[in-house]
């Protein structure tokens, strides 16, 4: 990503994550920050970070929920399938 002012960065972050856009959040995670202007915009940066780290952490615990369901299906059916002829393909 090209380097940006604080403005251009606060809005570009504000941007990615309205939209859940973890490809560009992941771009901004190995960017250098800015050199932010003021202690406001330093703040809103912070802010908007915080809110990034709060959805990521979300979105990692959704997944592992939905792996530990679809481990636990698998499990069944491989039980399920041994004792019958019928076989679910996933």
């Amino acid at each position: 990503m090209e380097r940006r002012n604080s403005k251009e960065w606060i809005k570009s972050f504000k941007i990615a994550l309205i939209n859940n856009d973890f490809d560009k959040l992941k771009k901004f995670s190995k960017e250098e920050l800015p050199q932010f202007s003021s202690l406001e915009e330093t703040k809103k940066a912070l802010h908007l970070i915080n809110q990034a780290t709060e959805i990521l952490d979300k979105e990692k615990n959704k997944i592992a929920k939905t792996l530990k369901a679809l481990k636990q299906a698998q499990s069944y059916n491989n039980l399920y399938s041994k004792n019958s002829s019928f076989e679910f393909k996933a």
